[in-house]
């Protein structure tokens, strides 16, 4: 594997090589170590995934959007900060980093977490980067391998199931379970099996397989020896759902988890030391066959499994002493023993029988439950039957490989253990919860109910290795399932391979399978050992009430318990609460958390042991710790320990290096209640959460982390301080008292040296807050950008106060950076406060007395400008000397370097103050904590002000004055304009001082400055505006006077535009050339007294003009005006509102922009730019006037086929015409000659078109313009409706009336004239005069039809009606009333009127021939003249006569009507049935002969004609019978009754009936020939329905054939 990435970068190396000239070396606090290596592996640059030991992995976290090296969004440059040179300066920061990289080179060589012989600061890089201890990362499995031969050289071998070596205990603690399980000799192991005849399995015992490394070394190599998603969940068994023990955020599944492989690890029965127990067992069995399986692997597994399932031997003589003593009534052993399957109450087991007789008892043992009882049993497969994989390399293997059960020895002098089979698959887990039985095939069937879990889970999983296994593989693979259903099951054949770094499809799956239970296991042995550690606690807090009482003051008597205490000649209560046991127990269980990879749950033991025993309960117990010990017989802080590696180091720092091992051992050795090391667990239960956090990824709690411990030690160690000189005064007093002679003196003198000891002490305490608190943020810039960048000026140097920061771009970002501002600010106390101890009470810090309310230089008389002119002169501002103060502090050598030189002088203390400030208001504003990083900016400026930097001074106010502004702080604004204008007046910036005064009179200010301030302030900007300095910028709109511009005048409009280079709108008043306009300025001076100003002027400029203005630099000059509006001097602006007018008369066309107004005060101007004020834009939009001129053309017709004359005559109004010129166009059929054209050149001269030249012309002046045109006949085609016209144009230039007056004056520039086009028209009549627009008719009575016709008059001049005529052809007559337009008559009707016609007309039927003639109107008209002209109208009424000819056709038809009655509803089949059709002949008579009111028939030249009538039953269900046929005669009635019978012919209901049909019979006419007859068509109306009934029963009789029907 290739190595972590370095975590230091080459730049950043090199950046924190550079320290303070002169500064002594100091050491990195263990804070900034831990907090920096943990900021370090947090940014992407950091520690890789496993640290470079596949072993010990750290935690792994992305890249951070704060790293130092990427680009910071606010400002656009390198967020890594290039330090510079300063009084805070040292090489604490590389000392740090070289540190973190030889703490990741320890960690990355050593394969192991070092511990002894390491310094603290080594100690704390390790554990703030994970290296620290292999109990905390990562799980730990135990391994059985009888395969591997142990240090003592002994080779397992499975001759007797006992048979295991003799290994020392790892653990130490808890190895007395297994030393009562060894037997005193260990020559006759074999003994209980020297009956059983030797097998092949017996031959090769002395072969060692050595399976433990091979399966190590795959798991390592190929894994990287952790565990990958890991299922927390177990659906089948709530009780072992891992997420409903989580108190935290829950989760289903592990991302990774790293695994510790051990080889026969020893159980440790401590809980303060459950943590280093493995969670589960992994027992490898290697089996050949059937036989072999029975006669040893089995009794050695089974023994295994008694064992760490709770059924552990113990000696006889011991049984007693142990069950007093390891085993609780609450604990998980006594729960499996009560559990335990097999037998009733009060019998023993065969098991139990046969060891008694031994001298052993069977019981469950509380060492043998916390060791865990989650056992994996790996199965590998030797000999002939093993797979064909793992077969090739098992030739030679030891045939008794996989018997015995790992480091459990059994037995006693020779005597074996009689296992009995029969209860052993009953036993269960001791920690009340079922273990799913797994298995690693997914074909093959578990025998378990329990394994429903697994089985669902590893479904996923391809064809497992039993698939590919022999039958006699298979068969023992089942045993194995069947014979420990508790456990799991896995085969790994491929152990026996030769080259474990090989990975085949086989192996891949075996170790799937097996990883996948792994981790099943692991989780369940993590669930049973929770619940177990839940059980202790609530056991050792019932016993909380009483401590609780005694810390209160409820007791007097302190309870202590410990063979120390005794020494001491303290009180042991042995029942008392053991505080020190159950912190270790609590904090036992954060390592298990820790070791699953769940840091949150981790971290909340301790925030309940916060919460069980706060900050205050800690000094309580270290207070009372002083006052037994009375500070006798201790080291190290009043701790004793014998330990020469822990006593090397001070326990404090064994506490901030998060040494757990370490310091754990001084809590055992503090007594029961934590008195020896209460001081320092604050401290070490804050370095175990930062680390966890850190492991969480949550970089910003920690830093929230840091701040609340730092302030709380920081108030706990002055309350100690205080509390010691409290009871050193008391014992000093009474020591005083005793001795008689004492005189005041003396004891002013003892009280005068505790004080200084005391101030002493506070002064260190102050020191280390304020170092630590600077160490939190060097540490915390190893991850966030908490430090500006560099700013360069103009002038090449490094601007200190330039680097103006905004809120950080994330919400991480903000809250780190408020968490740090606010640390910044509690240190910033601590050093004035450093600074006050340093003085002493009767010196006044210089912090304290520049921040002050009333600053020593307000306090001197104000000097006018012209006069401090006159001395910066004479003498130029120095910065003041450093005072001569004398430092009384002495810090000790372990305080960081630069707070020692903070305090060499005053200089170097104001220094140390300002360049602290400077990193506190940066961070607040990443924060977004303006307000805060204002107010420290003030202290800042007053500080500089204090030492004399007065230009420094102005660029840190400079950029703070608009703070206050935003937040509308008024006062506050004031305060630092006024600041601000001290600083200026002093360094002598005349520019600077002026803006500064001016915007000292900002509108919202008035109210809250002093009149007495205002007044000095006007009488220097008064003097400033004289210097000739100020004439030379450009001054901008300052708030001391506001405009406001308004149009005066009327205009024609209003409108808006947008301008996008602006982004803003113009509002555009429309007005035209030569209007008067007039402007408002209103003017407001915030001044308290008036002043006299040059001259007042308003720039215009064109809208184009404005945009390339804008675009180039937005600064309008005298340049780019078009027009400049001022007004004279003198002029007086008073306070307040002043109102001021311009008046201007255009003479050109444009839009134009009010721009910029101009006020010229002395050598001043101010120009107040409308683009940058915050008012509407106000522009004109001049249009051309409205042109006088006017033309008129005659005639106003011209007459077909004739030359007429036309005359032009132009008027030019008011208007002075400069020029133009008259264009006649004629269209086709027209032609015009110019004017004055020979009459022997006339025929040349017809043209189509004219251009005539017009000359100047003055104001009332008229030209007339004469000339010929010629009309020919009416155009033939089909171009008749198109117009013969001539058109008239004249084009004019012409200027306004008032040009020449305005243009004299010579204020107006120059333009072009404008321009204006005059047209008129002649048309030729060639249409008619009346048009017809629309004719239409429609029927309002049977016989009457009205008509409506519309006409369009086409004349130029009024025509008079006369009179009309409607002319209709057949049948419509016009009724002799009928004319409805008697109105018309002498009626004018202009062009283009409408004239409306009606008539009603009469239906007529006295012609049958249809007329080809149309509807004519004729209408006669008459001018004024008396000369009349006929209009012949063609009207257009076919669709009436279509309409009228229809109904004509329709007439003729001849109709009857007939129904057909039934007198009966139903009816039998051949029964017969009545029917009768009732005929109305009264519709046979012509409709045409009724609207005639004749009665003619069809038989009118004769007799009226017979009708012939038949009634037919074709298409029907039924036969007629009666008269079906006859005659009707019409003459006796119009209403005829038929009858007749029908006869059904089937059954059902009958829709169709028999139909009839009528006609008239042919007449012969009085010539003797036959007429034609009409048809007749019958209506005929019949019944719904007929039901037919069918024969239910017949009676027949027989009659002779030629009988007739009677």
């Amino acid at each position: 594997m290739s190595p972590p990435a370095n975590i230091i970068t080459d730049d950043e190396e090199q950046g924190t090589k550079s320290s303070s000239s002169g500064s002594s070396s100091s050491s990195p606090s263990l804070l900034r170590i831990c907090l920096s290596a943990g900021f370090v592996s947090q940014s992407s640059d950091g520690l890789g995934a496993d640290g470079g030991n596949a072993a010990h992995p750290t935690t792994s976290y992305s890249a951070s959007p704060h790293r130092r090296k990427s680009t910071d969004s606010s400002n656009g440059r390198s967020s890594t900060p290039k330090r510079r040179k300063s009084v805070m300066s040292s090489d604490e920061g590389s000392k740090t980093l070289t540190l973190i990289r030889t703490a990741q080179g320890i960690a990355n060589s050593s394969g192991a977490a070092p511990v002894s012989g390491r310094d603290p600061q080594t100690l704390a890089a390790l554990s703030a980067l994970g290296h620290w201890s292999h109990s905390h990362n990562g799980v730990t499995v135990n391994i059985i391998d009888p395969t591997t031969q142990s240090t003592g050289g002994i080779t397992y071998n499975q001759a007797s199931p006992a048979a295991v070596p003799s290994t020392p205990p790892h653990g130490g603690v808890g190895g007395s379970l297994f030393k009562t399980l060894r037997g005193d000799d260990t020559n006759n192991n074999n003994s209980n099996n020297s009956n059983n005849p030797p097998s092949s399995w017996d031959t090769n015992a002395s072969q060692k397989l050595n399976l433990y490394s091979k399966l190590t070394s795959t798991f390592s190599e190929l894994y990287n020896s952790t565990l990958h998603s890991i299922n927390l969940n177990n659906k089948s068994n709530s009780k072992s759902n891992i997420p409903l023990l989580l108190r935290t955020k829950p989760t289903s599944s592990l991302k990774k988890l790293p695994v510790k492989l051990k080889l026969q690890q020893q159980p440790i029965n401590t809980p303060e030391q459950w943590h280093d127990n493995p969670y589960c067992h992994i027992y490898i069995a290697c089996c050949e066959n059937v036989d072999h399986y029975r006669a040893k692997v089995r009794p050695a597994v089974k023994a295994f499994v008694n064992q760490i399932e709770g059924s552990g031997i113990m000696s006889r003589d011991n049984t007693a002493e142990s069950m007093a003593t390891t085993v609780s009534p609450t604990s998980a052993a006594a729960t499996a023993a009560a559990a335990a399957g097999g037998k009733e109450k009060g019998k023993k087991t065969a098991n139990e029988k046969a060891l008694a007789k031994l001298g052993h008892v069977a019981s469950k043992s509380s060492e043998a439950g916390n060791f865990g009882s989650r056992y994996i049993i790996v199965f590998v497969p030797i000999g002939s039957g093993a797979t064909s994989t793992s077969g090739a390399n098992s030739t030679g293997a030891a045939s008794g490989a996989g018997g015995g059960f790992g480091g459990f020895r059994a037995g006693k002098k020779g005597g074996g253990v009689i296992v009995d089979n029969k209860y052993n698959n009953n036993v269960d887990d001791n920690g009340s919860v079922a273990t799913a039985t797994t298995s690693s095939s997914t074909d093959g069937a578990s025998n378990s109910n329990n394994s429903q879990q697994y089985n669902t889970a590893a479904a996923a999983y391809p064809p497992g290795p039993i698939a590919h296994s022999s039958k006699e593989v298979k068969e023992l693979y089942h045993k194995f399932l069947k014979d420990f259903p508790n456990g799991r099951t896995v085969i790994l054949g491929t152990l026996l391979d030769a080259d474990v770094s090989t990975i085949s499809p086989l192996k891949n799956q075996e170790w799937k399978a097996f990883l996948h239970n792994l981790g099943g296991a692991i989780v369940d042995g993590f669930g049973d050992r929770v619940r177990r550690y839940d059980e202790e606690l609530r056991r050792l807090d019932s016993k909380r009430a009483a401590f609780v009482r005694k810390i209160s003051g409820e007791h007097s008597e302190i309870v202590v318990g410990g063979g120390a205490d005794k020494k001491n000649g303290l009180v042991e209560d042995g029942s008392g609460f053991d505080l020190s046991h159950f912190f270790l127990v609590k904090e036992s269980l954060a390592f298990t958390y820790e070791q699953m990879q769940l840091p949150g749950e981790a971290k909340l033991q301790y925030e309940e042991l916060n919460a069980f025993l706060p900050e205050e309960a800690w000094r309580q117990l270290a207070q009372q710790q002083e006052l037994a010990m009375g500070g006798k017989g201790e080291n190290n802080n009043g701790v004793a320990n014998n330990d020469t590696t822990t006593a090397m180091i001070s326990p404090s720092d064994l506490a901030m290096a998060g040494d757990s091992e370490r310091f754990r051992k001084l809590i055992k050795s503090s007594g029961r209640d934590l008195r020896g090391v209460s001081k320092f667990v604050p401290q070490y239960m804050y370095s175990r959460e930062v680390r966890l956090l850190f492991q969480m990824g949550s970089p910003v709690d920690v830093l929230s982390r840091s701040k609340e411990f730092l302030v709380k030690e920081y108030r706990s160690k002055l309350l100690d301080v205080g509390a010691d000189f409290g009871q050193r005064w008391k014992k000093e007093i009474e020591r005083i008292g005793i001795s008689m002679n004492s005189s005041s003196e003396k004891l002013l003198e003892a009280q005068s040296a505790m004080k200084q000891d005391r101030l002493k002490k506070e002064a260190e305490i102050e020191a280390w807050a304020l170092s630590s608190c600077w160490d939190v943020k060097c540490a915390a810039e190893h991850y966030f950008t908490l430090s500006p960048p560099e700013v360069i000026s103009e002038d090449g140097k490094k601007d200190e106060d330039t680097a103006i920061s905004v809120a950080a771009p994330t919400v991480e970002g903000q809250d780190a950076a408020r968490c740090i501002a606010e640390l910044l600010e509690f240190a910033i106390l601590r050093l004035i406060r450093l600074g006050e101890l340093a003085l002493g009470e009767e010196k006044v810090n210089p912090i304290r007395r520049a921040t002050s309310e009333r600053p020593a230089d307000t306090l001197k008389p104000w000097v006018p400008w012209k006069e401090l002119r006159k001395q910066s002169r004479s003498k130029s501002p120095e910065r003041k000397t450093s005072s001569s103060e004398a430092w009384t502090i002495h810090l000790s050598p372990h305080v960081s370097s630069w707070v020692r030189n903070a305090f060499s002088s005053s200089s170097t203390y104001e220094d140390t103050y300002l360049e602290l400030a400077k990193a506190a208001v940066y961070i607040n504003r990443r924060a977004g904590r303006f307000r805060f990083a204002s107010r420290l900016e003030d202290h800042r400026a007053e500080v500089l002000i204090s030492r004399g930097e007065y230009n420094l001074a102005a660029d840190v106010l400079s950029n703070n004055v608009g703070a206050c502004a935003r937040d509308q702080w008024n006062r506050a604004h004031y305060w630092r304009i006024f600041r601000l204008a001290c600083c200026q007046r002093v360094s002598g910036d005349v520019l600077a001082y002026l803006e500064t005064l001016t915007q000292s009179f900002n509108p919202r200010l008035s109210s809250v400055a002093p009149k007495k301030t205002a007044s000095l302030f006007q009488n220097d900007l008064e003097a400033l505006i004289t210097d000739a300095a100020v004439a030379e910028p450009r001054w901008g709109a300052f708030p001391f006077l506001e405009t406001e511009l308004s149009i005066e005048s009327e205009t024609a409009g209003k409108s808006s535009q947008p301008l996008p280079f602006l982004r803003r709108k113009l509002s555009k008043y429309l007005t035209y050339v030569g209007d008067e306009l007039r402007f408002n300025l209103n003017i407001n001076s915030h001044l308290p007294r008036a002043i006299s100003v040059n001259g007042i002027r308003l720039y215009l400029v064109t809208l184009a003009s404005y945009e390339q203005v804008y675009r180039r630099n937005g600064t309008v000059s005298e340049e780019d005006a078009f027009r400049i509006l001022s007004i004279d001097a003198p002029i007086t602006i008073e306070p307040g509102k002043n109102q001021f007018s311009f008046s201007w008369q255009p003479m050109s066309y444009n839009v134009y922009v009010l721009a910029t107004v101009e006020i010229q005060w002395k050598e001043a101007s101010f120009f107040y730019d409308s683009a940058l004020l915050r008012k509407p834009l106000v522009g004109l939009d001049i249009q051309p006037s409205e042109p006088t001129q006017t033309i008129e053309l005659n005639p106003l017709f011209l007459i077909p086929g004739h030359v007429q004359n036309v005359r032009l005559v132009f008027h030019s109004g008011s208007d002075i015409i400069t020029g133009g010129a008259v264009t006649l166009i004629c269209s086709e059929g027209l032609q015009v000659v110019p004017p004055n054209t020979d009459q022997s050149k006339l025929e040349e001269a017809w043209s189509d078109e004219c251009v005539i030249p017009l000359g100047a012309c003055k104001p009332g002046k008229k030209i007339v313009i004469t000339t010929l045109v010629k009309s020919t006949s009416s155009r033939s085609g089909n171009d008749a409706d198109d117009i013969q016209e001539m058109m008239a144009k004249v084009e004019t230039s012409y200027r306004h009336l008032s040009y020449n007056s305005v243009m004299e004056k010579g204020e107006e520039p120059d333009s072009n004239p404008m321009t204006t086009l005059l047209e008129a028209m002649v048309t030729t009549l060639d249409r008619p005069a009346l048009a017809v627009d629309g004719s239409e008719a429609f029927v309002f009575d049977e016989d009457r039809v009205m008509v409506n016709v519309s006409l369009q008059c086409n004349t130029p001049v009024p025509f008079y009606v006369k009179e009309w005529n409607l002319d209709l052809p057949s049948p419509l007559v016009v009724e002799e009333d009928g004319d409805l337009n008697k109105g018309m008559f002498q009626h004018a009707i202009p062009e283009g009127e409408m004239l409306l016609f009606g008539f009603k007309c009469l239906r007529a039927d006295d012609s049958d021939e249809p007329s080809n003639e149309r509807p004519i109107l004729r209408v006669v008209l008459q001018d004024d003249f008396g000369k009349t002209f006929l209009q012949v109208l063609p009207l257009n009424l076919d669709d009436i006569y279509k309409q009228l000819r229809k109904e004509d056709e329709y007439a003729e038809l001849h109709n009857a009507t007939a129904e057909l009655v039934c007198s009966v509803k139903e009816g039998s089949v051949g029964h017969p049935v009545p029917f009768v059709y009732n005929l109305n002949l009264q519709s046979l008579i012509s409709p045409k002969a009724r609207r005639s009111n004749m009665s003619v028939s069809v038989a009118s030249e004769g007799p009226r004609p017979t009708i012939l009538y038949t009634i037919i039953s074709e298409g029907s269900d039924w036969i007629v019978s009666g008269k079906v046929q006859g005659l009707i005669d019409s003459k006796q009635s119009d209403i005829v009754s038929i009858p007749f019978r029908g006869i059904p012919t089937r059954s059902g209901l009958l829709r169709h009936f028999p139909e009839i049909i009528i006609e008239y019979l042919p007449i012969t006419t009085l010539s003797g020939s036959l007429s034609q007859t009409p048809p007749i068509t019958v209506l005929t109306k019949t019944p719904e329905r007929f039901k037919s009934l069918a024969f239910t029963n017949s009676l027949s009789l027989a009659v002779p054939q030629d009988l007739e029907e009677f």
